[in-house]
């Protein structure tokens, strides 16, 4: 079936991805529903539920480190201060991708979502020349620019880009991803890992 706009193409590549993993019976049409008591592997189809995920643990991994109590604990483990850091830039690292990148047939983007071509926010503090193109280097190898980048502990401005980002999607989301959202967010709230991490800007969808 030749898909006739974008929205269709999306939903037509995420039918033909699970239908090649074997998980083909649950029709992409039908992933904007609203289902009560849906199971784990039904929710996993939904690409609304991974980006609410990878968001939240953007989130938690910033506030493990800022919260008094949690960034206590941290301190008196060997070593967990560093690996909870480099969680964090991680995720960031992973998530400006999400937000700034163009549509690819094999990664979830924001514009995927959104009534947009691209995303109506622009990252201050986390940029593309800045942040995003040393962390490529540094996140996934010994990079050599690490003798020389200037790049500083702006991790408070950071969390604020990808809040300020995460708002700004949620307030242009297309109708038929905006109850999914909310149901995504609401099921994450619900894990004992994230019912920390605040509202997760649900109240930012329109």
């Amino acid at each position: 079936m030749k898909a006739t706009n974008r929205d269709e193409r999306f939903y037509l590549e995420v039918a033909d991805f699970l239908k090649k993993k074997g998980q083909g019976k649950e029709q992409p049409t039908r992933m904007a529903r609203k289902k009560e008591g849906m199971t784990l592997e039904e929710r996993r189809v939904r690409p609304e539920h991974h980006v609410v995920h990878d968001y939240a643990n953007l989130v938690a991994s910033r506030l493990v480190r800022t919260d008094p109590k949690y960034a206590a604990l941290i301190q008196a483990i060997p070593t967990a201060n560093s690996h909870v850091w480099h969680a964090f830039y991680q995720n960031c690292r992973k998530m400006f991708e999400f937000f700034t990148y163009k549509e690819h047939s094999d990664y979830f983007r924001a514009c995927d979502f959104i009534q947009q071509d691209r995303l109506p926010y622009t990252f201050q503090h986390w940029t593309n020349a800045r942040v995003q193109h040393h962390m490529e280097g540094h996140m996934v190898h010994v990079g050599r620019d690490r003798l020389t980048n200037k790049i500083g502990n702006d991790d408070d401005l950071y969390q604020a880009d990808f809040e300020n980002a995460w708002r700004s999607m949620m307030e242009n989301l297309k109708p038929q991803h905006k109850d999914v959202f909310r149901d995504e967010i609401d099921f994450r709230l619900t894990d004992p890992e994230f019912t920390w991490c605040g509202t997760l800007g649900k109240e930012f969808i329109l």
